[in-house]
């Protein structure tokens, strides 16, 4: 039996010592009667963490090796699975003291605005190139996970189920974990109430693209026109991409293919063409209020680039009619003069 208490299991790659910081001093900050923090990867001896340097696994994206190498020396019955761009509100202790049923479970995950940042959702099992889909808290679903960034569990579940030590980051290292963890009869809960931030911080991403890059070449059937082109977009190919989904969007008139079309054509510079899909995107049949929210917000950045300032305020207005908790739009509509006070 482990001892009462959390295990605060930190993987890095050591390119972020300024956002470490800021997670030793956001957990410290808590207070939580007892806690350690064990960091595994590429940082430094430090008198507030327990450091196991593995500065090749870090530098080859081997998460799920460090994951478990964290998890089996930690003293405390519950253990947390972070990334070292995390950071833990003021009050996240405060309320997670009154959870004290779960197996594995996440938390309201936000990034540096506000908006709320892949915490829980689900993914079509089967299907590695699926597109996941945000989850409302407290919805169940066979296909649901919860995000590598941030996992809570009970260390008798990592235990029993641990990390597939063959995937490396962005390979669906928290997706196979969380499936297999279901599988076994374990639960997934979500405490909406206790808030973490993802920084979401670029710096030393490199390894972990090749390793997305080569997840996906060896998990493409490439049956159909639709994974061809998902095929494409998620390998960064935009140019390729914008054929296939020009062919679909004209074809079909879809929302995801009129809308990825237009990312594409947006990416590639072609501004007027983007705009133009955007605003089919926005009117076809999209699969949630959200997704059309995320059409206009496009329409309404691409115009107020342009200098077209009525038009780009409808447009972001638009976007938080249908997702009033859109941040960005909301940050990007108090830039005109005349929306301040307005909403």
């Amino acid at each position: 039996m482990k001892n009462p208490g959390i295990s605060f299991c930190v993987i890095t790659g050591g390119h972020r010592p300024d956002m470490m910081e800021a997670l030793i001093q956001s957990i410290e900050a808590q207070q939580i009667p007892a806690y350690e923090i064990l960091v595994c990867g590429k940082y430094r001896n430090d008198p507030r963490v327990n450091y196991m340097e593995t500065i090749n696994l870090a530098e080859t994206a081997a998460v799920c090796k460090m994951r478990n190498l964290n998890a089996a020396r930690a003293r405390y019955d519950t253990i947390i699975i972070l990334d070292d761009d995390v950071t833990f509100s003021p009050d996240w202790w405060e309320h997670m003291r009154r959870h004290d049923s779960f197996d594995l479970a996440g938390c309201r995950g936000l990034d540096p605005l506000g908006n709320r940042w892949w915490d829980y959702q689900k993914i079509e099992r089967g299907n590695p190139l699926a597109s996941p889909q945000l989850l409302e808290y407290g919805e169940e679903d066979p296909g649901s996970y919860i995000s590598g960034y941030f996992m809570m569990m009970r260390w008798d579940v990592w235990h029993a189920v641990q990390f597939d030590e063959a995937r490396r980051n962005y390979q669906h290292d928290d997706i196979d974990f969380c499936h297999r963890a279901k599988d076994a009869g374990f639960t997934l809960k979500v405490f909406s109430d206790a808030v973490v931030t993802h920084h979401v911080d670029p710096r030393g991403r490199v390894e972990n693209d090749r390793a997305k890059a080569e997840f996906i070449e060896r998990n493409a059937t490439v049956a159909t026109a639709e994974e061809e082109a998902r095929k494409l977009l998620l390998l960064k190919d935009y140019a390729a991409a914008a054929q296939k989904y020009r062919t679909l969007a004209a074809a079909h008139g879809r929302f995801d293919d009129c809308y990825n079309f237009a990312f594409c054509e947006e990416q590639l510079g072609n501004i007027d063409a983007a705009l133009r899909w955007y605003r089919k995107a926005a009117t076809a049949n999209a699969p949630s209020p959200a997704r059309r929210a995320a059409a206009w917000f496009h329409i309404g950045s691409i115009l107020r680039a342009k200098g077209e300032t009525e038009a780009a305020e409808a447009a972001l207005r638009q976007t938080l009619e249908l997702q009033p908790d859109h941040k960005k739009a909301a940050l990007l509509l108090d830039t005109f003069p005349a929306a301040k006070g307005g909403r």
